[in-house]
């Protein structure tokens, strides 16, 4: 089971389940098959009735938690209108509709504290051909999903993505409502040589009730699945495949090399084949199973693809769309930075003890 906590309680707390695989948000490195410490089966008849009992009382407990997340559901649509807001306001100061002055510009970034480490960002740092005459800021959007790469995306992005990304002007999400069943991506894309899509969707299932095979084990709202959409990629323009040479054809000699005075046959002649890439689009093609959530046809490869679509899913809804602007200038990994420095100190001086 997959497990994803959530980043906030008054966020819809979703886990992320794919049977058999461990989401890298788990705790554990490794499965092992827990042994109770207590055996249930030599207890008194009497006992093992109180502890069903129990279980009853457990299954209220998951009923009015189950309608915790309801409730929590119906604050997430009313203050998503208000984010839709505010992030169409970013929209606007972005492709350069709307220019910000006055107090808008009035904003003090905290002092750095390390001035070596700030000279090495300064090197490493890619210089972005802007004047005061730029509109907006180009590219923003593939720049905070490269930024975003290692820390949220899982490595999908690869380098030939970014020619594509580069057309990317939004990303948006949509609450299913009034239940809680399921939210969906929406990338904005402006007019681009790659592909004719305005618009590319990634949709994700919610199971919000308690599985009914297992209605104790139930940890808040679970993505079960999830839907993708077809990208008419332009001749040529597909990243998401590539070509690559199979084998050599050596050309034919002698009298029956040409029969028809046709040169090309003549010749040697590479045959080649269209194979899957490594890139970010295959995110819009993720393995199907069906909305019960059942994946018992997908081979484990599969199951591992699905395990890691669905936290990059989510943190593209928690993460980048929220603080775009902080994966853009790098703020967003600060916060981390510091939590490793304060391991690094306590482990230093634990050793020196």
């Amino acid at each position: 089971t997959c497990a994803l906590p959530i980043f906030s309680l008054l966020k819809s707390r979703v886990k992320m389940t794919v049977t058999g695989i461990t989401s890298d948000h788990d705790s554990s490195d490794d499965e092992v098959d827990f042994t109770p410490t207590v055996d249930i089966a030599s207890l008194p008849a009497v006992v093992q009735g109180r502890l069903k009992a129990l279980k009853n009382l457990q299954l209220k407990t998951v009923q009015a938690e189950c309608q915790y997340y309801k409730e929590v559901h119906q604050l997430d649509v009313k203050f998503q209108q208000q984010y839709d807001e505010i992030n169409q306001k970013r929209l606007t100061i972005i492709n350069g509709s709307y220019e910000p002055s006055g107090v808008e510009l009035e904003w003090k970034d905290k002092e750095e504290k390390d001035e070596e480490v700030d000279l090495e960002k300064k090197v490493a740092a890619i210089k972005l051909d802007m004047d005061e005459n730029t509109k907006g800021i180009p590219k923003f959007w593939m720049y905070v999903m490269k930024n975003a790469n290692d820390e949220s995306l899982m490595g999908l992005l690869e380098d030939h993505d970014e020619a594509v990304l580069e057309y990317l002007n939004n990303i948006t999400v949509a609450l299913n409502q009034p239940k809680n069943t399921g939210f969906t991506l929406s990338f904005h894309f402006a007019e681009n040589p790659f592909f004719t899509n305005s618009v590319l969707t990634k949709s994700y299932t919610l199971r919000e009730d308690p599985d009914a095979e297992s209605p104790l084990e139930f940890d808040g709202p679970e993505i079960i699945s999830c839907t993708g959409c077809t990208i008419d990629w332009k001749a040529g323009k597909d990243v998401t495949k590539t070509t690559v040479k199979v084998k050599k054809l050596k050309a034919r000699k002698g009298a029956r090399c040409c029969p028809d005075k046709v040169a090309k046959c003549c010749t040697d002649k590479d045959v080649t084949k269209e194979v899957e890439a490594d890139s970010f689009f295959s995110f819009f093609s993720p393995p199907k199973i069906n909305e019960s959530g059942d994946e018992d046809d997908l081979d484990d490869e599969e199951r591992a693809t699905l395990a890691m679509d669905f936290d990059v899913g989510f943190a593209i809804k928690e993460k980048i769309i929220p603080r775009a602007v902080l994966y853009f200038t790098g703020e967003a990994f600060d916060d981390d930075d510091d939590e490793f420095e304060d391991l690094d100190t306590e482990e230093e001086g634990s050793d020196e003890d």
